[in-house]
């Protein structure tokens, strides 16, 4: 009972925020800069929902939400797949050299962000991808987390399979598509959701190769609500409430794969 009264207290304590996000949206500015504080709006409104949407700078809300669904969906399906590839690799195959390989991608973790973020962004002007898509995804698909997650969780798989498939005459990618995806489903999923979420909320590399406001992602777009001497703090709320509600949607679908994937991958 006391450890169900904490989780409790610690569920109310995150949600909390949330709610009073959800609150100053539907608000004017100045209410929020009352005090005390109110939970709830005195008079509710969508105004901030119909300026966010249509009027802000010109109305590219929903171009800037397709650009972050666009790349967010490109950068997971090819995050996740590349991930399982080279996760069944490592996990199941033999070769010269795996583990040291495997090393050397951890140890990528290693390494901040900010020390290759002027290289990356160099390779991306020699390949052209400067203010493209491609700028956003190519880099997202190699993912070292994923491919210490997935080999984790399909080294749980057995064996055995592998090696009645090979006897029946299976070959490798039949083995990969018709035994090791289905059976990963749960890590992938997992996965999915982590790389997803990190897609969907990136800013500083979307901010450093993307030149033309008509390119911006969601993120990004957003932050230009916050003028350097006023903040509409409702239109800045609805923003936010619009884009945590893709990935919370997200999450919810895919909530009974992803506690599964994270049980039997780290559980063992």
């Amino acid at each position: 009972m006391i450890w169900l009264l904490i989780m409790i207290g610690v569920s109310g304590v995150t949600v909390l925020p949330f709610l009073f996000m959800a609150s100053t949206s539907l608000t004017e500015s100045y209410v929020m800069m009352s005090y005390p504080p109110r939970l709830l709006p005195p008079n509710p409104k969508l105004d901030n929902y119909y300026n966010i949407v249509f009027q802000f700078q010109g109305g590219l809300f929903g171009r800037w939400f397709f650009n972050s669904a666009f790349t967010t969906a490109a950068v997971t399906i090819g995050c996740v797949l590349l991930s399982t590839l080279a996760g069944y690799l490592f996990a199941k195959k033999e070769f010269i050299g795996r583990d040291v390989v495997f090393t050397l991608i951890l140890a990528t973790l290693m390494v901040p962000g900010a020390v290759t973020l002027i290289p990356a962004f160099q390779v991306t002007q020699a390949l052209n991808l400067y203010n493209t898509y491609g700028a956003l995804i190519v880099p997202g698909l190699a993912s070292p987390i994923g491919i210490f997650m997935m080999r984790q969780f399909i080294s749980s798989l057995p064996t055995e399979l592998i090696e009645a498939a090979k006897i029946d005459g299976a070959s490798e990618i039949s083995i990969f598509l018709r035994i090791i995806m289905p059976l990963s489903k749960p890590g992938m999923a997992a996965l999915g959701i982590f790389t997803a979420l990190g897609a969907w909320n990136a800013f500083l590399w979307p901010l450093v190769v993307l030149r033309s406001t008509e390119m911006h992602t969601l993120v990004v777009g957003l932050a230009t609500i916050q003028g350097q001497f006023v903040v509409n703090y409702g239109l800045v709320m609805a923003g936010s409430v619009l884009t945590v509600l893709p990935m919370l949607v997200l999450y919810v679908l895919f909530q009974p794969y992803f506690v599964e994937g994270l049980r039997l991958g780290y559980g063992r």
